[in-house]
């Protein structure tokens, strides 16, 4: 029976705000783009659309935000705290969004990290409960405390609206 080899997260991951690495939004901007291209073409959205969220994410104060994960200085990773990211929800407020960790960075902890980082910054901002939805990632989100509010088809796929309340912690 082969043993399972679990990679332990990076040590020298650091993470910053998206504001402090201005020069990391193009970037950012295409791996979203990449990423996630269906969903924002049926938002009827480009990349120059992509480009904007994230150059309006380039906040240390308030929302949104985008954090960065960086390893020696190199992009491994995102998430952001951002407003209506679901527009048959308008009634959920602020949203986790955008979490996206690099192929070859996957499986390693970085986006255990960028979340853990994401709602203490949205505790530090007093925003009381956030949302995020997912077509993949339940169990991730489960794992971390996150609890389902619904399931419903989202751009012609099931997906799962979730929640963490912040009030309390």
């Amino acid at each position: 029976m082969a043993k399972q080899i679990r990679r332990m997260p990076p040590r020298n991951i650091a993470i910053d705000y998206l504001a402090n690495c201005p020069g990391l939004v193009d970037e950012i901007a295409r791996l979203s783009w990449k990423e996630w291209q269906e969903i924002y073409q049926q938002r009827k959205q480009t990349l120059e659309h992509s480009l904007r969220n994230y150059r309006d994410r380039m906040n240390t104060d308030r929302l949104p935000l985008t954090l960065v994960a960086l390893h020696r200085g190199e992009l491994v990773g995102m998430v952001s705290l951002k407003f209506h990211d679901m527009d048959t929800r308008p009634d959920l407020d602020p949203w986790l969004g955008g979490l996206l960790v690099l192929p070859e960075w996957r499986n390693r902890g970085v986006g255990t990290m960028l979340m853990h980082r994401a709602t203490k910054e949205a505790r530090r901002l007093n925003v009381p409960r956030l949302y995020l939805w997912t077509h993949l990632a339940e169990k991730l989100y489960h794992k971390l405390g996150w609890q389902v509010v619904e399931r419903t088809n989202y751009f012609g796929k099931e997906a799962v609206v979730m929640q963490f309340d912040l009030s309390g912690q």
